[in-house]
């Protein structure tokens, strides 16, 4: 899911969670990240290096641009 690559490389953060619990015990709880629309909107204009119109044809199953990690850093040139 592309936007659990978009949560991995930092883009998008939970400002809070929830915790729902299934059943009556402690031991089912979950906590669930909530994110605001203003961040999820902010995701776009803030990466326009990302060919988002790829992104939304990926098919099911397919692995995800977003998957493979970011390019290294160009090495600093070493002083001659």
């Amino acid at each position: 899911m592309d936007f659990a690559h978009m949560v991995r490389l930092g883009w998008i953060r939970s400002p809070q969670s929830v915790e729902a619990r299934f059943g009556t015990s402690r031991a089912g709880a979950v906590d669930i990240p909530l994110y605001t629309t203003a961040s999820v909107d902010a995701i776009v204009p803030a990466h326009p290096d990302i060919d988002w119109d790829q992104l939304r044809t990926v098919e099911n199953g397919r692995r995800s641009p977003l998957a493979a990690p970011p390019p290294a850093p160009a090495p600093a040139p070493s002083p001659a």
